[in-house]
């Protein structure tokens, strides 16, 4: 596990640059215009992406944050593969952190449209501290 990396991307999703012109959304690897989505960042954005889209954006090889953001054509289809290894994740827990309601049977219902950047920035956070993928720690917040 890249503790730096998970922590840098906190950061990062804490305070998403306006200028990356990307919102936030969990339900979206990496979303084209669709303006009926929720973008989750209070400024005005063409798309979204959820963490794993994020972490394949902004990422580098060593857990820092780019100075540019990769085009999406430097990544492969699998944004979720990439991400888990920017990221030194195992498979599971790289699905439990980019596919929760996809993983985990009590969390299938919640609003993942709904989840903040601030509020995925806590469970990277706590998975840097613990090891494991929280996300009762965000939703507690919805």
């Amino acid at each position: 596990m890249n503790v730096i990396a998970i922590n840098n991307l906190a950061a990062f999703l804490e305070n998403i640059p306006s200028k990356h012109n990307r919102g936030f959304n969990m339900t979206s690897y990496m979303g084209s215009t669709d303006l009926d989505e929720r973008t989750n960042v209070g400024f005005q954005c063409n798309s979204t992406a959820c963490i794993a889209g994020w972490a394949s954006l902004v990422l580098g090889k060593n857990g820092e944050i780019r100075k540019t953001a990769r085009k999406k054509s430097e990544v492969d289809d699998f944004y979720e593969d990439f991400a888990t290894e920017l990221l030194g994740l195992d498979y599971r827990t790289g699905l439990e952190l980019f596919e929760p309601m996809n993983q985990i049977v009590e969390l299938m219902e919640a609003d993942w449209d709904e989840v903040t950047p601030r509020q995925a920035a806590k469970v990277l956070r706590n998975l840097a501290k613990t090891g494991e993928v929280d996300w009762s720690i965000a939703l507690e917040a919805a």
